[in-house]
């Protein structure tokens, strides 16, 4: 009975789609020699002049130096257009330093409103054949034109979903950092991957194109409805708008890929993904589903998620429920109602069954990324990534019921960012003088950005002191369970670990606001 729970760890959708991307792997020869075909025809290719670039930004200024810096390496200065959306620091300030085109919006009118005004007032749908939406945050590897103009010279396509790296900088962040940085690479390799089935031209089901690095064809903006009201973030709706109307197909190639920043506390964690779920349910609430392939991958895909996320709250709940009788000295066993729950839930909720059809599927899906990905640092961290899939499962419960009660305005907050530079070949950053980007916002990091560079000692050091703690913790629960106590233990410490994360995700975001109102 207990094998269900290692089924929705790894989840009919994963395997079905990945599937079907190894299926779409081996055609890839065969679609290669079309396109060298419509190559010999003469017809006109795409350049990087036929591209606007559109970076929305609001309160950027740690990382939007970099951002363009990376951006100019593919199109020429005029071609880029910032819109400082609400920005109160020096966002307008270090984009108009590199000489792109600057919008500056006061009030704030959301992601969504800012790229809504940008393509009015730049007139980028008259004036380019496509616009490149990048976030902020973004660093966009030097080869991304040169290959994803290659698949929208397709005219099936109506967009390109670019595909997305962690900012994988170990020593500058802490543990929990670490952790999360780790379980993000993790959701995009898994997430990616899928979509890469999903993008299949014979398929063509992805949910998504991310707003952090992806194309459009503008002749089909003034058909798509980018800002309608009611939204928390705008790509999935523009993803959907696509699907919709029936407005063409999604391109994605892994090789065409962007660099991003993403949460490294628990509190900016914890604030995207609400926003990320809330916004999925909203759109899904605006467009509904209808009858195709895409609806039907959805439905899915959604009864998947929704039915892992019930099973890991269960389980929560189950070992709460459990912890009752210790906590009480067995007194709770003589309650009448607790006594038969008890009986029927103490053979199956044990630290074997968890550890053996929960947290060990958990970790072979992470074992198969790190192998994927040539990354053995996820082995270290993955040990801990359950907790964190149970907080994604409060998230997308929680987000469920507040798009009931709540209406979005659009606007946003960015999570903290980090500073980083990208050099140029001659040393200094493209748009400022002598290397200095914007009047002093330092920048550093080689200019042709990888996702998978070589890590140095800098960089080991920190992941080699956690596999430490981590060894040694795995090495305390053994010794325990040769004691003969590592049940009530282990039992105890995943009982006090998830109310901890439970009372954080519902007190964190309250002290938030109530800050914010002051």
């Amino acid at each position: 009975m207990e094998w269900w729970l290692a089924l929705f760890v790894f989840g009919v959708s994963i395997t079905l789609w990945i599937g079907v991307g190894l299926l779409r792997l081996l055609t890839q020869d065969a679609v290669e020699r079309r396109r060298r075909v419509a190559d010999s025809t003469g017809a006109r290719r795409l350049t990087p002049a036929d591209v606007a670039v559109l970076i929305p930004a609001h309160n950027e200024e740690a990382s939007i130096a970099a951002t363009i810096t990376s951006v100019l390496r593919l199109v020429p200065g005029a071609n880029v257009h910032v819109v400082a959306d609400g920005c109160t620091d020096r966002t307008t300030e270090i984009a108009g330093s590199f000489g792109v085109n600057v919008l500056e919006l006061q009030p704030s009118r959301g992601k969504a409103g800012g790229i809504e005004a940008a393509v009015e007032h730049f007139e980028l749908a008259r004036r380019f054949e496509l616009m490149l939406i990048t976030d902020a945050d973004t660093r966009l590897d030097r080869h991304y034109l040169d290959r994803g103009l290659r698949l929208m010279e397709d005219p099936a396509m109506a967009a390109l979903a670019g595909y997305a790296h962690v900012d994988w900088q170990p020593a500058a962040v802490n543990g929990l950092g670490r952790l999360l940085l780790s379980y993000r690479t993790r959701l995009y390799a898994v997430m990616q991957g899928m979509k890469y089935g999903q993008t299949w031209r014979h398929t063509n089901v992805t949910p998504i194109v991310p707003g952090f690095a992806s194309m459009y064809r503008t002749r089909l903006l003034p058909r798509m409805e980018l800002n309608p009201p009611g939204l928390v973030i705008e790509d999935f709706n523009m993803t959907f708008e696509l699907h919709r109307k029936k407005l063409g197909k999604i391109a994605f190639e892994p090789s065409v890929y962007g660099i991003c920043q993403d949460p490294e506390n628990l509190r900016d964690y914890y604030r995207q993904i609400c926003r990320w779920w809330l916004g999925f349910w909203q759109t899904l609430r605006r467009h509904g589903l209808w009858f195709s392939v895409f609806s039907a991958a959805l439905v899915l895909f959604l009864f998947e998620v929704f039915v892992v996320s019930l099973v890991l709250l269960l389980v929560v709940a189950s070992l709460v429920f459990l912890a009752a009788e210790p906590a009480t000295g067995g007194l709770a066993l003589q309650w009448d109602w607790y006594a038969p729950v008890h009986a029927w839930l103490d053979p199956l909720i044990t630290p074997l069954n968890l550890v053996v059809f929960l947290w060990l599927p958990d970790y072979l899906l992470t074992c198969l990324v790190a192998l994927w990905l040539r990354r053995p640092s996820l082995l270290v961290y993955g040990v801990g990534f359950i907790f964190l899939r149970v907080l994604d499962a409060v998230v997308t419960v929680r987000t469920l019921i507040q798009l009931c009660r709540e209406k979005s305005t659009g606007r946003w907050t960015s999570p903290a960012r980090r500073s980083v530079q990208v050099l140029s070949a001659d040393g200094h950053a493209p748009g400022a003088a002598g290397g200095d980007v914007a009047g002093g916002v330092a920048v550093a990091a080689p200019a042709d950005d990888r996702p998978a560079a070589a890590l140095n000692w800098r960089d080991a050091a920190p992941v080699l002191f956690d596999g430490a703690l981590v060894l040694a913790l795995l090495l305390l629960a053994a010794a325990l369970l040769v004691l003969g106590v590592a049940a009530s233990v282990i039992l105890g410490m995943t009982v006090a670990t998830v109310v901890v994360c439970a009372l954080l995700a519902l007190i964190v975001p309250w002290y938030r606001a109530r800050r914010e109102d002051r």
